[in-house]
Order: structure tokens, then C-alpha cells, then sequence
């Protein structure tokens, strides 16, 4: 009997991770809960998160360059809007765009102290973006796409707000609850026209860009 409980360990640590997935394949499909709220906001800061996401590694991935207007879309309280305020410099444009006005207000008051003077906060929706057609050089969404009901109509605004030949970037990690698998996010962009460009694996997610038509 000895000889086989390790058997057996094995066998219920296998229908476990095998669960876990399928949970997690439904509710990458099915699910939509809506953005994290304010009252948790200060998880986005959490000093370990540098390991998952380094903020100078994710958004050069991103294609956050110097000079270029960005789309920061669900940026939260600022995790990544300083770093990418700097990278863009004084003739880019950093648009922080975000569903929750106590988001914004939080992250107004971490920009003002660093002096951050090429950022334009905007409440809005990802699927109505109050943007002209093509002023955008590159949108990155960090552990965000997930929250977002109704994905195809925010990947159809993506499209039209992104310039031709502009890089639209997620980074997703397995350590967010709305976590999104890499074939239903690239097959759900090549639907909105998006054409895959780099992919990238880091220690527990991803980063995809894709390019618009």
C-alpha cells in the first residue's frame, strides 16, 4: 500500500491542475466580470509585481517609444504611466485611459509629484473610445483585456483608434484571475483584422503584439 500512495498523490494533483484549467478555459470564454474595483487597487502596487511584470522590460515589449502617442488603456493608479510617460518624452503623448473616475484621481496624484506633463486622463469606456480615427501609435493593455465584457467591440475601437501599422500590445499573467489564454486572444484579434507581430514568454505570462491593418 506504501508503494502506492505516491501513485495516487500524483493522480489528484493531475485532476486538480486538470480542473483548474478547464475553470479556467470557461471563464476565459464566458467570463467579463468587469475591471478591479478601487477598494483593491492597492494589489496593482504590490512590490512583488516587479517580478511578474518589470515596468522598463513590459514597455519597451509594448513598443512604448520616444515620441509616440500611446493609449494606455486600464492603467489603474499608475503602475506602469510614469515609466511610460518618460520613455515617450517631452514630444510624445500618454493617453491613460480608464473606466473608473477614483482610478484617475488616484493616479493624477502619483503624476503630479513626478512632474509628468504629457499625459491626457480620460473616463471612458474600451468599447466607445472618445478618440478620432488613427491617432494612435501603439495601446498596450497590461492583465486588463480579460476585464472587458464584450472584447470584440473593444478590439473593433482598438483598430480604429490605432493608427495603420500600429502595434497594439497585451501582457497577460497567470497570476490574474481574468487571465486570458494565448490562442483565444490571438484568434479574437485576427477576427478584428490585427495581424500577430512578436510574442513573448516571461516567467508566469506574456506579452503579444499584433500590428493594425
Amino acid at each position: 500500500m506504501r508503494k502506492l500512495w505516491p501513485l495516487v498523490l500524483v493522480w489528484n494533483l493531475a485532476l486538480l491542475l486538470v480542473g483548474a484549467y478547464v475553470w479556467s478555459w470557461v471563464r476565459d470564454r464566458y467570463s467579463g466580470r468587469g475591471p478591479i474595483p478601487y477598494s483593491a487597487a492597492g494589489i496593482l502596487h504590490n512590490p512583488l509585481r516587479r517580478l511578474v511584470h518589470p515596468v522598463r522590460r513590459t514597455l519597451e515589449q509594448s513598443h512604448v517609444e520616444p515620441g509616440a502617442t500611446v493609449l494606455e488603456l486600464g492603467p489603474g493608479t499608475g503602475y506602469f504611466s510614469i515609466e511610460a510617460s518618460r520613455i515617450i518624452g517631452g514630444g510624445g503623448r500618454l493617453l491613460c485611459l480608464d473606466i473608473q473616475r477614483p482610478m484617475l484621481a488616484d493616479l493624477a496624484e502619483r503624476l503630479r509629484p513626478a512632474g509628468v506633463a504629457n499625459a491626457d486622463l480620460i473616463l471612458a469606456d474600451a468599447t466607445h473610445l472618445p478618440l478620432a480615427d488613427g491617432v494612435v501609435d501603439a495601446a498596450y493593455l497590461v492583465t486588463v483585456i480579460g476585464e472587458v465584457p464584450d472584447r470584440p467591440q473593444a478590439l473593433l475601437e482598438l483598430r480604429r483608434v490605432l493608427r495603420s501599422g500600429g502595434v497594439l500590445s497585451f501582457t497577460e499573467s497567470l497570476t490574474d484571475p481574468d487571465y486570458q489564454f494565448e490562442a483565444t486572444l490571438r484568434d479574437v484579434c485576427r477576427a478584428s483584422g490585427f495581424e500577430p507581430l512578436e510574442h513573448t514568454r516571461g516567467l508566469l505570462g506574456y506579452t503579444m503584439n499584433f500590428a493594425a491593418p
